[in-house]
């Protein structure tokens, strides 16, 4: 189990210009014990207006959006935001989307088609490298 009564849940913004999919991963995540789904926009744009006002964890993007990608969005994400967790999600799994994921600044990358195998595992993992980072950074 990944929280006790004493530590707060993870919290996750979600980004997907696909509202059918973003509903099957939010409740995915909601049936999760230790992690509280805090907002989904279908846009960059929104989501980069709500991550100062709601303070996430994390959050999960799709790369392939109109107007503001996943990629801008991370960008953007990181200028404002440097120690927030950004996971890519995408249906186009290839190495060349997966290095322009991570150098744009994403923490890790999940396939749509591994999402039930790999996003919970990965979340975790963000979350525990984050921590270890604040940690460090104190000594």
């Amino acid at each position: 189990m990944w929280s006790s009564p004493l530590s707060k849940p993870i919290s996750v913004l979600l980004i997907d210009d696909n509202p059918t999919f973003l509903g099957i991963v939010q409740r995915f995540l909601q049936s999760e014990e230790g992690i509280k789904v805090v907002g989904a926009v279908e846009s960059g744009e929104e989501a980069i207006g709500l991550v100062h006002q709601l303070k996430p964890d994390i959050v999960l993007t799709d790369l392939a959006m109109p107007k503001v990608s996943g990629m801008e969005t991370i960008l953007r994400l990181r200028a404002a935001w440097p120690k927030i967790g950004v996971i890519a999600l995408t249906l186009l799994d290839t190495a060349a989307y997966r290095q322009a994921a991570l150098t744009a600044g994403a923490d890790a990358f999940v396939p749509k088609d591994n999402l039930n195998t790999e996003l919970l595992p990965t979340i975790r993992q963000v979350m525990a490298q984050k921590a270890a980072a604040r940690g460090a950074s104190r000594r």
